[in-house]
């Protein structure tokens, strides 16, 4: 019952997701850009977060992030408002997206006896070290890159939002199982905010430049992949989720992965044309201003 449960709440806040998404990148591509509607954006997005935390608490994290490729869909069906290419091969590899989902889906691990657990605290520490070397890699590449622009700029993005937004994840599932706790306390709570809070406005901050920057058809599978990998991954080493069929399961993760990549290919052209084209666009607006 708590998968069924977890899956209602995860396809809601996709929902939600995708229409912040996508008015964050409508908001930005405007010129001038539509600061309210990029403000609302986030918000949408801010707003709906718990019912992550609280999805991915009762039902096994390892099996909810292939579900959660639902966002992915649902942003290529909008892709044609904003002027992105949608190919007739990305249909394909739509279909596959939803074999791979399906596939986790059956093999996965199953319902959690005792939601909101709380991971072994060496095991958890060992991972926040991991997380924040990575993320402070990713982010110092990020910025000594950030004028080069093009795929390598929207890999970035990707690479470092999607990891994020498992960190994130990670920290409000930790928040959820402190405050319940018989033993917690005003401190330990207050402690457990401070992750999710901080992680939370630097992963905001990472998502809505990249959409700004590269078209919804790069950035969400690739956010999407990136999210998915890591949240498989700690859902097996932190909490123990073990799949009823491992290699059905594998081959599922694979297939699914694989359909995410296929779908957009971009070359290296494509971010640079979006950024030049913004920039012109934007250009161009101060000069009509100006006379």
């Amino acid at each position: 019952m708590t998968l069924l449960q977890g899956m209602c709440l995860v396809t809601f806040r996709q929902l939600v997701v995708t229409a912040s998404e996508n008015l964050q990148r409508y908001a930005q591509r405007r010129v001038p850009p539509r600061r309210v509607l990029n403000i609302l954006g986030v918000l949408l997005g801010v707003v709906t977060t718990p019912l992550d935390m609280i999805a991915y608490s009762v039902a096994p994290q390892s099996v909810l992030a292939p579900f959660g490729m639902l966002q992915l869909l649902l942003n290529f069906g909008v892709a044609h408002f904003h002027g992105d290419v949608f190919r007739k091969s990305d249909v394909l590899a739509t279909a596959v997206v939803i074999a791979g989902s399906f596939i986790c889906l059956w093999s996965g691990a199953p319902s959690k006896k005792h939601p909101f657990q709380l991971p072994q605290m060496e095991t958890l520490q060992i991972y926040s070290v991991c997380v924040l070397t990575c993320c402070a890699f990713l982010g110092c590449l990020l910025a000594a890159m950030r004028k080069v622009g093009g795929r390598t700029d929207a890999v970035l993005h990707c690479l470092l939002g999607g990891t994020l937004g498992s960190t994130v994840l990670v920290s409000s599932k930790v928040l959820a199982a402190s405050w319940i706790a018989e033993d917690r306390t005003f401190a330990s709570v207050a402690l457990a905010c401070v992750p999710p809070l901080t992680l939370g406005a630097v992963h905001l901050s990472i998502i809505n430049r990249g959409f700004g920057r590269h078209p919804l058809t790069f950035m969400s599978p690739g956010l999407s992949v990136v999210g998915l990998l890591a949240n498989v991954t700690t859902g097996c080493l932190l909490y123990s989720e073990v799949p009823v069929e491992p290699l059905y399961f594998a081959v599922g993760v694979t297939v699914l992965c694989y359909g995410v990549i296929k779908i957009r290919t971009v070359n290296n052209n494509d971010a640079d044309q979006c950024d030049s084209t913004c920039n012109s666009n934007r250009e161009q607006c101060l000069e009509e201003q100006q006379s």
